[in-house]
């Protein structure tokens, strides 16, 4: 499976230098997006957009997974 920051360049090249929270912050609302366009436009997407968003879903969760074992405790 691919990272998030080979999918999302904007993550890579900007949001990785921001602080951890932040980070987390714009996972979520990636995930959010990708998940609610996944919902609402199942019915509508190829295949290969379908599972792109569903990689990026994956990626994003396990994205998020690694930086919250970055947060101190």
């Amino acid at each position: 499976m691919r990272e998030l920051k080979e999918m999302d360049s904007f993550y890579k090249n900007v949001i990785t230098s921001l602080p951890v929270k932040q980070q987390i912050l714009y996972c979520e609302q990636l995930l959010d997006k990708a998940q609610l366009t996944l919902i609402r436009n199942r019915k509508m997407l190829n295949e290969t957009v379908e599972a792109e968003l569903k990689n990026i879903i994956e990626a994003t969760q396990l994205e998020i997974k690694f930086l919250e074992k970055e947060l101190p405790r």
